[in-house]
């Protein structure tokens, strides 16, 4: 037994590996962390190495893909950060033994790169993402939202089997027919149960979508709400970016527009400067950003899952939070929302830029039962504040502040990998759900 074990320990590692004290920061500048080891493995053998030694990549080993989250979760100080971005290879197209139509592919895949490739065959994932560096691994297990056309409207509701290693360093499959329970528990667990290798994800024939893309101005957060709730059941999904400190909003309704893998022709020019402006939008925080009016463009989902490139700390870039709230409470979140900045932006001068809304399908609740979108079959909305400066001062008190209105007078549902400044208590990570080799202290605080 002994003899094995050293065995098992002595695996070489074959990945870029990095112990010289530097600094790895998120995407938007604000978080960083100082591991001991960072490390990009080439192979899943280099990650069962990775968990299998303890002494050469120290505990806690915490998995990342593009570093995008805006909270804590890259936090590692003194452990093993270890970056999937190698592990990026598509698979291919399968028919599982369910008859479903599947995409296998790599946890360090991005989503732009995956939903191109699944394009030019013809499929696509109902997901339609909004920031395409996002890896497939990280999305799997983590929080998602957008107002799909079809499906509930986050990512991992689409994963029906994923390869992991375990924190014995070793390979096991979890899938939604042989596996259940177990695996949609580890779906919830933000990379603590696992570090996801391998995914497979059920596609479908490519669709178009039509749009149609206006501005509106409201004389109250009442007003403002109705007219949201009237113009979700008049299209078949609604993604809105409200200006709240001036009763305004960006208003996207959805149709789906038939079959097709590429954007018309006729739509191309239009569709072009659409995407460009919401693009540049996000980038910013919308900071001075607006999205032009438009009516009718028909489009690929594809074409609008965007790349957004890495901003200098001087840039404007996007900042956020996320809480999930029930679709009846959409007026008190707002109103009360509404009250909130008003008295702020009194005491203060400052607002932020906009508050993104989306609508997502919760299913049942054995598909989800954990975290966001876990309360059973119904539909939750979003409303997440929104800003240009994530090391803004204002910005962050703002957000500690909104938080405390949000979560425990809303009842707003939190994310730890989406929603900033949060305190034990506020997420719930059930215990059974995370390994020591795997839980750094950021998580930790959230267990129970």
């Amino acid at each position: 037994m002994n003899t094995n074990l050293q065995e098992i320990t002595a695996q070489p590692y074959h990945g870029i590996f990095l112990n010289d004290g530097r600094k790895f920061s998120n995407w938007g500048s604000s978080r960083s962390t100082q591991p001991a080891v960072y490390v990009e493995p080439i192979s899943y053998a280099d990650v069962q190495a990775i968990v299998r030694n303890t002494e050469q990549f120290p505990t806690p080993v915490r998995p990342v893909g593009s570093m995008l989250s805006v909270t804590e979760t890259i936090a590692n100080d003194g452990g093993t950060l270890l970056c999937t971005r190698k592990l990026d290879a598509i698979l291919g197209l399968e028919t599982d033994d369910q008859g479903r139509h599947v995409v296998r592919v790599q946890a360090g895949c991005r989503l732009k790169k995956l939903s191109l490739w699944l394009q030019q065959q013809g499929w696509e994932i109902p997901f339609q993402a909004e920031i395409g560096e996002a890896t497939v691994g990280s999305v799997a297990v983590g929080d998602t939202k957008e107002s799909s056309l079809d499906g509930p409207g986050y990512f991992s509701s689409h994963v029906v089997a994923i390869l992991s290693i375990d924190e014995n360093g070793s390979l096991q499959t979890l899938s939604d027919k042989q596996d259940a329970a177990a695996f949609y528990e580890f779906k919830c667990s933000f990379g603590l149960s696992g570090i996801v290798v391998e995914c497979v994800i059920e596609v479908r024939r490519a669709s178009l979508c039509r749009a149609d893309v206006d501005l509106k101005v409201y004389d109250s957060p009442e007003a403002l709400t109705n007219d949201l709730l009237r113009l979700r059941k008049g299209c078949d999904a609604l993604l809105a970016v409200v200006i709240l400190h001036q009763l305004a909003c960006f208003v996207e309704q959805r149709y789906r527009a038939g079959a097709g893998n590429v954007t018309p022709v006729r739509s191309q020019p239009e569709c072009e400067q659409y995407r460009i402006a919401k693009r540049l939008a996000i980038q910013r925080g919308f900071d001075g950003g607006s999205l032009p009016p438009s009516k009718g463009i028909v489009f690929s989902r594809h074409d609008f899952i965007n790349e957004y490139w890495h901003p200098g700390e001087t840039e404007s870039r996007l900042d956020f939070q996320y809480y999930e709230h029930d679709i009846g409470r959409l007026e008190q979140v707002i109103t009360e929302s509404y009250r909130f900045t008003q008295a702020f932006q009194q005491k203060t001068g400052f607002a932020p830029t906009g508050w993104a809304t989306y609508f997502v399908h919760r299913p049942e609740r054995r598909f989800k039962p954990y975290g966001i979108y876990s309360c059973g079959p119904g539909i939750s909305c979003s409303f997440d504040p929104i800003y240009c400066n994530p090391n803004d001062p204002l910005w962050q008190q703002f957000s500690k502040e909104y938080n405390r209105l949000a979560i425990d007078i809303l009842g707003g549902n939190p994310s730890p990998i989406q929603t900033q400044w949060l305190r034990p208590g506020d997420v719930h990570i059930p215990r059974k759900l995370a390994r020591s080799r795997f839980t750094t202290p950021y998580y930790q605080q959230f267990l129970v």
